[in-house]
């Protein structure tokens, strides 16, 4: 039987390279991955700061997406920001893009290594559960949330008590540890996924910028069966140089 745990802050638990991880940047890099997944599962690759996006676009060619954000809006030259509503518009199909975010490219890039690596927001909650659930012999099961600049961000631990209920209704009798069960409370502390996602720092974050509506859309729950993965399996990658 598989331990299932949460990554409460960045950092704090080592990749398990024979362990199932699910990476959760729910405001809004994971959430977007999900939005361009369901656009036309374009070929994503992360970079984790700007000048290495810049780099990878240039290299991967003339008709890659520079996608990403710095203070929650695109820098200079890129064609696309970090929202996920962006991606409802636009068809992605066999197209390539760059995607660079301050706190989620890190954690994917980190947690990249696992046996398997998908890609979670509430959007995907209860097929990420399924698909976490997909191979029984797994040690662990990790949840693991970004964070917001180091610290806890109470979006994406909300986000994980989401994944975690999923797996608890789907395989009552899974292991869960203490952060696990804390990750449980906190999801059951709050009426709806839009109460705990407008009270973050993370959502709040957004109003001066003009992104409001981000919130709302990043608090849909089981609204898509589509899972993006990192890795050769999957259609995210890490760009590490070329």
């Amino acid at each position: 039987m598989s331990q299932v745990r949460v990554e409460l802050l960045p950092g704090t638990l080592e990749p398990a390279p024979r362990g199932v991880c699910a990476v959760v940047d729910v405001i809004r890099a994971t959430t977007t991955l999900v939005a361009m997944a369901e656009a036309g599962d374009p070929e994503v690759w992360i970079a984790g700061d700007v000048a290495t996006a810049r780099q990878a676009a240039s290299q991967l060619g003339p008709e890659t997406l520079l996608c990403g954000e710095r203070g929650g809006l695109p820098p200079s030259g890129f064609d696309h920001g970090n929202s996920p509503r962006e991606f409802q518009e636009i068809d992605l199909t066999d197209r390539r893009a760059v995607l660079s975010t301050t706190n989620g490219a890190y954690a994917i890039e980190r947690w990249g290594h696992s046996r398997r690596t998908v890609i979670a927001a509430l959007r995907n909650a209860g097929a990420v559960a399924e698909c976490l659930l997909g191979d029984p012999d797994v040690p662990t099961i990790t949840i693991a949330c970004a964070g917001r600049s180091g610290a806890l961000a109470l979006d994406d631990l909300y986000t994980a008590g989401v994944i975690v209920q999923r797996l608890l209704e789907k395989s009552p009798d899974i292991i869960l540890d203490e952060s696990a069960l804390t990750a449980v409370h906190v999801a059951g502390a709050y009426p709806s996924a839009q109460e705990a996602l407008a009270a973050s720092h993370s959502g709040q974050a957004l109003k001066p910028v003009g992104l409001w509506e981000d919130v709302t859309y990043c608090a849909q729950v089981d609204r898509s069966d589509v899972v993006p993965e990192v890795g050769d399996r999957g259609r995210v990658q890490v760009w590490r140089g070329a």
